[in-house]
């Protein structure tokens, strides 16, 4: 056995100090007796800044020490290097995916980011990254290194650095916080006229802190109730985001609040001192008490909160409730044919049928690969059934949105809705929507017409057959794989590990924005899950600016969809007066004598950002999370399709959005702003993924890291192109049902959800609809994004348009990224989006979008949403 690491051992190899340049003014020397700790102590050391220059590592066993730059984030080729050169395999406790040796010392300093890919697809570099051994920390402690103390020092914490959240019944505590802090802004805001003008002044600022305040653990417990493994804590968290959204509906009809905002507007030497932020926070908050009826008598005002509380309510139960009528189907085995025995395997009981369920990985494996017609149609019919529960849940969700909208004077929700998005009103929706429809028919028309030729050729028929529902992913597959032309290519997933992709996003947006990202440290608590690793967002003009947790692997009850929340919003904070909540807002004007016990405050949140002179900002916080596949080993780290990388750019674009939008107020800052805007950053992201400047930063074989053969991913790129006209087809009828669901006719006592859909479908279909079908109910996002659906398909026109225009010819051009920052997500919601999209354009399409009118979206629908 090696003997102990004592500190006696640095003067062993004072000689080599001398030997390979060692400066004690800048440099830090190692040596450990036992080689097993030289990873371990590596580990340690890339779990914070460095405090040196250079860093200076040998072992006992091997006298020659290894010299390394000192970076942030360390290159991971480190344990490479300490491995080939100082610890042999059957000593080694941390060691490397496998990868080619480096040729020379130059090597360590090829790919300084390299630690970041390993603490994604290495899960034992990430549990020492996490979780440094004490019996490497402790002998190591009297070396007075801050990093070290550090890690030593760890002490427990509460989700996301919350103390509170650390203990039992913690949402309820923080929840409690938020409301005695939001009680005194209410009250300092409604006496502001007797306070004075100073006070006036800080209306607007008050009014969003006060949402601040309130969002704070809202958005939170909005991400924690659907993400936390612990059932009770989803409860706890859904409890508290419930409690608080009522809270906030009730203050949105608050009339002493909104006598004061009308009374500040009304003031022409508080209006003109206003900047533009502050005055498009100030309309934003009158919009806010405008919609939710604050005109109304009190008894309708008390109606508004609660038919508001309802449809959250029933969002809930749409969204986590709606089961099929048939929860399988039972056939003969024999008649199975073309789906593989694995299968067949699983679902052929001792009576010799298949009892094949209808949940989506069963139902798809029927409808793509069943020969027998008969029993991909009865799949389809069980796999879009609905029980009446569902639909009547369905049905009453639109109908209290109508109802919602009625009582404040709109004709429908989906009119309510968009008064302030990018689209004004339905019926610019539907002008956008049929424009685009119309453009891609011809499309369309040429996907069914390949569709029907497949069907024709496979039971050769001497017509062209019809193309039915049931149909559509059987034939497409078929096509996919006996066309010599589109034959399905190896796998390319080899080449996109998720750590990759990762290291390859933060290397775009270096190129872009001057951001990378950096490994954080993550304390006992801090996080939900094991799996979720922590990035720090760091730029090189303005330090660090944000957080990101990454929730990216699967595990059992999880969400199925990936996303992105947000958990706090950047704001300034360096004016916040909360000694002013106590002297204007308290019944008692004492600060220390109030009485309603402990306040939220942003005193702990820790490192504030200073990117304006003399402003200080609070640093965004947001959780992205996937559902890929579990690691089967550190040796085989989650290896993703083409679509799951498209995917994980997708939600990098939303949490880019956040991180790079910096404005004095949180209730426009990042993504806060129109539903029919926020898209445009996310789908952009995702033209880059497959340009040969990008995708050569990642996409690297997971073992050999040699880089992926372009003509692999040009195959690839192609297989998922084929019927991409009928996706977008598809597509543009789930937007059209949205507006239907949203529309007045939802308040016809007629009305049924399930005949709207049948109509459209033989109205605007290419493939005939299926009666006594109820898909809608399977819609989820008629919940989140009601009467905001288009936004996707009017994001993707916006997106792919700036992509040609200032990205195609040069995706990791800087000039287009900073202009790209500052015309469009430095904004977040204080600039109105239709300007920032011809900012962006400018030209002829600037001309054209700038009334942002029914003229303007009938011109983003001819654009279209696919590639030329």
């Amino acid at each position: 056995m090696s003997r102990k690491f004592r500190k006696s051992d640095l003067d062993t190899v004072t000689r080599h100090r001398v030997q390979s340049g060692f400066n004690p003014e800048t440099d830090v020397f190692f040596t450990c007796s036992d080689p097993k700790t030289i990873p371990l102590l590596a580990s340690s050391l890339l779990c914070s800044p460095p405090p040196r220059r250079m860093l200076f590592f040998a072992s006992l066993r091997s006298p020659i020490p290894l010299r390394l730059p000192v970076r942030s984030p360390w290159s991971a080729r480190l344990f490479a290097r300490l491995h080939s050169t100082n610890i042999p395999n059957h000593t080694a406790v941390l060691q490397p995916s496998p990868s080619p040796p480096p040729s020379s010392t130059t090597a360590v300093e090829t790919e300084p980011d390299e630690y970041l890919r390993l603490i994604f697809d290495d899960s034992q570099i990430w549990h020492f990254h996490c979780h440094p051994p004490q019996s490497v920390l402790e002998p190591l402690s009297n070396l007075s290194l801050d990093f070290l103390r550090r890690s030593l020092d760890q002490q427990p914490t509460g989700l996301f650095n919350n103390s509170d959240l650390g203990a039992t019944r913690g949402f309820q505590r923080v929840a409690d916080k938020a409301l005695r802090r939001a009680r005194l802004i209410v009250e300092r805001i409604c006496r502001a006229p007797q306070n004075g003008d100073a006070e006036m002044r800080k209306v607007v600022k008050n009014l969003d802190r006060l949402s601040d305040t309130l969002c704070s653990v809202i958005d939170m417990a909005e991400f924690i109730r659907n993400a936390h493994p612990d059932q009770d804590v989803m409860e706890e968290s859904n409890s508290a985001f419930e409690k608080l959204c009522s809270y906030m509906n009730s203050l949105n009809t608050d009339t002493r609040m909104h006598e004061v905002l009308v009374q500040v507007l009304a003031t022409p030497t508080i209006v003109s001192s206003f900047t533009s932020e502050e005055h498009a926070t100030a309309i934003t908050f009158l919009r806010d008490f405008q919609k939710s009826g604050i005109h109304l008598p009190a008894s309708q005002r008390a109606r508004f909160v609660t038919l508001s509380d309802n449809i959250l309510s029933l969002g809930r139960d749409f969204t986590s409730a709606n089961p099929r009528a048939l929860s399988h189907i039972r056939v003969s085995s024999s008649r199975l044919e073309g789906v593989g025995s694995v299968f067949l395997k699983s679902v052929v009981r001792n009576d010799g049928a298949a009892y094949v369920p209808t949940t989506p990985y069963e139902s798809t494996m029927v409808l793509k690969y069943a020969n027998d017609a008969e029993v991909r149609k009865d799949m389809y019919k069980a796999a879009n059934s609905a029980t009446k529960k569902s639909i009547e849940v369905l049905e009453a969700l639109v109908r209290a949105r109508g109802e919602l909208a009625k009582l404040v004077g709109k004709n429908s929700y989906a009119e309510m809705f968009l008064q302030d998005k990018m689209a004004k009103g339905p019926e610019n929706v539907q002008t956008f929507l049929r424009t685009l429809l119309d453009h891609h028919l011809p499309n369309s028309r040429s996907d069914l017409l390949l569709l029907q030729q497949t069907k024709q050729h496979t039971l050769q028929l001497p017509t062209l057959p019809t193309i039915n529902a049931w149909d559509r992913d059987y034939y497409m597959n078929i096509y996919g794989t006996s066309s010599r032309a589109h034959a399905r290519p190896r796998s390319i997933s080899p080449y996109f590990s998720v750590g990759s992709v990762m290291q390859g996003l933060s290397r775009l947006f270096h190129h872009l924005y001057g951001v990378r990202f950096e490994p954080a440290q993550i304390r006992s608590g801090e996080t939900w899950h094991d799996d979720v690793r922590k990035l720090d967002v760091v730029c090189e003009r303005d330090g660090n600016i944000g957080t990101i947790y990454c929730d990216l692997f699967s595990r059992p009850r999880k969400m199925s969809h990936s996303a992105h929340y947000t958990v706090r919003t950047s704001r300034r904070v360096d004016d916040d007066d909360e000694r002013g909540d106590c002297l204007y807002g308290s019944p008692i004007s004492s600060f220390p004598m109030v009485p309603q016990g402990p306040l939220a405050t942003v005193k702990g949140t820790g490192r504030v950002i200073r990117s304006r002179p003399g402003r200080s900002y609070q640093p965004p916080v947001v959780v992205l999370t996937c559902d890929f596949p579990t690691p089967t080993s550190r040796y085989s780290p989650t290896l993703l399709t083409l679509h799951e990388v498209e995917t994980l750019f997708h939600e990098m674009g939303h949490a880019m959005h956040s991180m790079l939008g910096r404005t004095d107020f949180h209730n426009l800052a990042g993504t806060r702003c129109a539903t029919d805007f926020v898209e445009l950053p996310s789908i952009l992201m995702e033209q880059f993924v497959v340009h040969p400047n990008v995708y050569s930063l990642f996409a690297r074989h997971y073992s050999t890291r040699q880089p992926v053969p372009p003509a692999l991913l040009e195959q690839h790129v192609a297989q998922n192109n084929l019927f991409s006209a009928l996706d977008t087809h598809a597509q543009i009828l789930m937007a059209l049902i949205d507006q239907s669901y949203h529309s007045a006719a939802a308040l016809d006592p007629a009305f049924s959800s399930i005949d709207t859909w049948s109509r459209l479908q033989d109205a605007s279909g290419v493939v005939p609809g299926v009666s006594d079908t109820a898909w809608p109910t399977q819609f989820g996002h008629l919940f989140g994004y009601g009467a905001g659906y288009y936004s996707y398909l009017f994001d993707h026109a916006l997106a792919k348009r700036v992509w040609k225009a200032c990205f195609e010819h040069d995706p990791l051009n800087r000039e287009a990224g900073e202009r790209f920052r500052t015309e469009v997500v430095g904004w977040g919601g204080s600039r109105d989006a239709w300007e920032c999209v011809a900012g962006m354009l400018g030209g002829e399409d600037a001309e054209m979008l700038a009334g942002g009118d029914e003229r303007a979206m009938k011109r983003v629908g001819e654009w279209g949403v696919e590639s030329d």
